[in-house]
């Protein structure tokens, strides 16, 4: 049969090998993002696609200074790293007491503008607008793990329209040093660049021979935060997507079978954000979607998410069974590309590993030290069985819903933790 034949194609050794060939930092927006993608481009070529490029404009930045002094009542400089989009600071930085307000807990809160504040995590859109009605000066965010060097992060652009305080990350350790010797007064300088660039979705299709009008889309972002090499996330989901690419490459699929690879997912899900509302006279033709993020970690496990109808999870853990890997589960929403398809109704599935290398996600860790081809040598194959029954099945397998539950949970992703789209006034006031 033809996935037996398919599933043996997949070589999980040329996945690592495409996924080191794209470990460096590739932001939306920057050369970065240039040099991936004539790498992407050039590889889907040699097996005969002819790439086409979908251009949308983002707005991207570039950190140029990140400076954080503790003044009082003893003096250190602090190692950090500035977040994308949270504004600048004036040359000579801004000075103000510190003040540890958790994760923006009222009872912590000062009630005097002009604070540094530290907090035990990144503020959450809802957090972050209650903040900016305090007026802080800036805020300092520690990493949430003791053993993780520091983010390179941004925050969501549209987030700014509530107010500006200059961001930055710590360590754990030194956060905790703050907390524990009564860290009084510091000092932050944080100067970045914020300009409009052009990106690019590349896609290539193969178009089925039977049900043309019937489209299945596999995906993973090429872009990586700023400044780190960003081999799990996502090299290793964009060298996992190439490699079907590859070995679908000579089949004539029965349904429309489309390949894209996003950029701007670090920056909002802006690519696959932008490829729907461009494809918005299409949609209705696209069965399902199949996602790809975080992959390669050599020591792992492998987990899917589906957000999409409740068939699909018992399928996938027969194929798991029939395949002969364990699978973990679950029916939720997925904080990527798979969520802007689902926003508008079409189910997806992401698949993602499982690792300890997870850790060093958004940091210059996220390299290739632990990478290995185990990472693609049993999810690889069931990928390949599970996408060819999904293009070559006589009638599509399953339903095209979402359910209920999931969807709202897909609504609040958007409104709640993005804040690209909040509710509407009137839906406030009922809630």
């Amino acid at each position: 049969m033809l996935h037996l034949i398919l599933m043996k194609e997949f070589d999980p050794k040329r996945a690592v090998e495409i996924l080191k060939k794209l470990s460096f930092p590739r932001l939306a927006g920057t050369e970065g993002e240039e040099k991936a993608r004539e790498l992407i481009v050039k590889e889907l070529e040699s097996y005969g696609y002819k790439p086409i490029l979908e251009e949308f404009e983002l707005m991207t930045f570039r950190i140029k200074e990140a400076k954080f002094e503790v003044l009082e009542p003893w003096k250190e400089e602090i190692p950090c790293t500035g977040v994308g989009f949270s504004g600048s600071t004036p040359p000579e930085g801004v000075e103000g007491p510190i003040k540890y307000v958790e994760v923006g807990d009222p009872l912590l809160l000062p009630g005097e503008e002009g604070y540094l504040l530290l907090m035990s995590q990144r503020p959450r859109f809802e957090e972050y607008k209650k903040l900016m009605k305090r007026k802080p000066a800036g805020i300092i965010v520690s990493e949430s793990n003791p053993y993780k060097k520091l983010s390179h992060l941004d925050m969501i652009y549209e987030w700014r329209k509530y107010g500006l305080a200059p961001m930055v990350h710590i360590s754990f350790k030194d956060a905790y040093k703050m907390l524990e010797y009564g860290a009084r007064k510091g000092r932050l300088i944080l100067l970045q660049d914020e300009w409009k660039a052009r990106s690019y979705n590349i896609v290539v299709e193969k178009e089925g021979y039977k049900y043309p009008e019937e489209i299945v889309i596999v995906c993973a972002h090429y872009d990586s935060v700023y400044d780190v090499p960003g081999s799990t996330d996502n090299a290793g989901g964009t060298a996992f997507v190439l490699e079907l690419a590859r070995i679908f490459s000579n089949v004539k699929p029965k349904r429309t079978l489309r390949f894209v690879l996003f950029s701007g997912e670090e920056l909002g899900l802006r690519g696959s954000l932008a490829y729907v509302k461009k494809h918005e006279k299409e949609l209705e033709k696209i069965k399902m979607v199949i996602n790809f993020d975080v992959h390669g970690g050599a020591l792992g496990s492998n987990s899917v998410i589906v957000t999409g109808p409740t068939q699909i999870k018992p399928y996938l853990e027969v194929v798991g069974k029939e395949v002969g890997i364990r699978l973990s589960i679950s029916e939720d929403v997925f904080s990527s590309d798979s969520s802007s398809f689902a926003k508008v109704g079409i189910p997806a599935v992401s698949f993602y590993r499982s690792s300890g290398v997870s850790t060093a996600m958004h940091s210059q860790d996220d390299d290739t030290k632990f990478i290995g081809p185990q990472a693609y040598a049993t999810l690889g194959p069931l990928a390949v069985r599970f996408l060819n029954t999904l293009v070559n099945a006589e009638e599509f397998p399953f339903s095209r819903e979402i359910p209920e539950n999931i969807a709202k949970k897909v609504k609040e992703y958007f409104e709640k933790r993005l804040g690209l789209e909040e509710k509407k006034e009137k839906e406030k006031k009922e809630g």
